[in-house]
């Protein structure tokens, strides 16, 4: 009888190849538990793409790193929007810097989160753009995605985004929110005004609540009878008013504005005389008593109704490129013409244009008038005086924002057009927010072109177009041929 073949392992053998196995896999898993430790302890992020390099600025370092409180970054954005590559990434550069900052990405048209965002932030549904909410302790300012770039509209043919200001708005809105200290803004009342704290249509509300998303509170003068504007008035609001203002409350604006206050005024359509005129001549503003009307820019079934498309490149205005703006039945606003200014005069900058077809109608009565003019007229103007590059808005600059029309901004058009975007750049502007990181650049957009010589093309178009499609076309048929064979 043959020996049995003999046992290639051993019991023993086994069960120590067994041991050896678990030892080695536990040993694995626990390199890779204190890789991820050490990676979670001490990061490292770097940008593989040099236009896409996230690195942020010594200045916004310093603020990061001065956070004492926890800042919610809120990216509420359309997932398939060009801009929300480059805001996810520096909204994981501030993120990465600070165990304070904490990111949300939520798209804008999902169910569930999104809603509780469009509640808890009072965001209209139904009207949503791409935005970044920045949230500490209840105080919270958003920044919409048409802030975010710098364009070129030197060819109006082709606007052209030329610089990303991501991390410029993004160290502001921390800034603002991360400061206890909220700014406070005033409406002036008793002088038939909108009304800040009313649902009508012709009221202010929503106004009054996308100042209160910017971290402003809200207050009214009511009744404004010269007593004086509150040391804290960091904004003037004057909102429609159709009576006339004392000689007291006219200097009492004066003195505001001398000493650096920030004033918005919106003229009603009603053409009575307050006084606000007078005083604005003296900051070189011209305000009509006049109605500009567009025929060629009317509203579609609503004559009153102008579409105003024509901006100015100014930080007020340069988001709004490809928008336009709602007014009815609005009145010219524009630079009073002078001769040689004074160094120290207002610098007056006209915003927004009618077409070249608008006119002003002067001399109304009975719903007709006068044609005083024809052109492009300006309806709105930006003025500032004393301002310093880089100095806080607390120390002298003046900065006022005029238009010829209120009821854009009344709750009945708020959401119209760009109203809105308009209302928030204007008091942002006017808080000199965009002063606050002057060491704070855009990131410019670096721009690529190939050169290719008419020889060249002619070379490239028979590789793309024929060598390489008939060297695909010629593999085949060896294929099949061979496989006939």
């Amino acid at each position: 009888m043959a020996d049995e073949s003999p046992v290639s392992f051993s019991g023993w053998r086994r069960w120590s190849i067994g041991f050896n196995v678990v030892l080695s896999t536990l040993a694995l898993l626990a390199i890779l538990v204190m890789v991820n430790y050490l990676a979670l302890q001490f990061s490292w992020r770097f940008s593989l793409g040099e236009s896409a390099n996230p690195r942020l600025t010594p200045l916004t370092q310093r603020v990061i790193t001065s956070l004492t409180n926890t800042v919610s970054l809120i990216v509420f954005f359309d997932r398939s929007e060009g801009l929300f590559g480059p805001v996810r990434e520096l909204a994981k550069e501030y993120e990465a810097r600070s165990p304070r900052i904490k990111v949300e990405f939520i798209d804008y048209r999902m169910p569930g989160r999104a809603e509780m965002i469009r509640e808890k932030y009072k965001l209209v549904s139904g009207l949503d753009s791409s935005r970044v909410i920045f949230d500490c302790n209840g105080r919270y300012k958003t920044i919409l995605a048409s802030e975010l770039s710098e364009f070129d509209i030197s060819d109006p043919r082709e606007i052209k985004r030329t610089a990303f200001k991501g991390e410029q708005l993004f160290t502001s809105a921390l800034v603002s929110v991360a400061d206890p200290k909220q700014l406070k803004a005033y409406f002036t009342q008793g002088h038939g005004e909108h009304d800040p704290a009313s649902t009508g249509d012709r009221a202010m509300s929503k106004f009054a609540q996308l100042l209160t998303e910017n971290n402003i509170e809200v207050q009214s003068l009511a009744p404004f009878n010269g007593i004086e504007i509150p040391s804290d008035c960091q904004l003037l609001i004057i909102a429609g008013a159709e009576k006339t203002f004392t000689s007291v409350e006219l200097d009492k604006i004066q003195q505001y504005l001398t000493r650096g206050g920030r004033l918005l005024v919106l003229f009603p359509w009603d053409l009575r005389r307050t006084g606000l005129e007078r005083l604005l001549g003296d900051w070189n503003v011209e305000v009509g008593l006049n109605q500009v009307r567009d025929s060629v820019q009317a509203q579609a079934g609503d004559s009153q109704t102008l579409v105003a498309s024509q901006f100015a490149n100014h930080p007020v205005t340069r988001p709004l490129q490809r928008s336009s703006l709602n007014m009815v039945i609005p009145r010219s606003i524009g630079q009073r013409l002078q001769g040689k200014l004074a160094a120290d005069a207002p610098k007056v900058t006209e915003l927004v244009f009618t077409g070249l077809g608008g006119e002003v109608v002067g001399r109304i009565e009975n719903g007709r008038g006068e044609i005083e003019r024809k052109g492009a007229i300006s309806l709105a103007v930006a003025v500032e005086r004393g301002g310093i590059q880089g100095v806080n808005a607390n120390l002298g600059s003046s900065r006022l924002v005029v238009v010829g029309n209120s009821l854009f901004l009344s709750n009945v058009l708020f959401d119209g057009g760009a109203n809105r975007d308009f209302a928030h750049l204007a008091v942002n502007w006017l808080l000199s927010r965009d002063l606050l990181l002057g060491d704070v650049p855009p990131r410019a957009i670096p721009r690529y072109r190939v050169n290719v010589t008419e020889h060249q093309l002619q070379r490239l178009r028979l590789i793309f177009l024929v060598i390489v499609p008939g060297a695909v076309l010629l593999l085949g048929l060896l294929v099949w041929i061979r496989r006939r064979s």
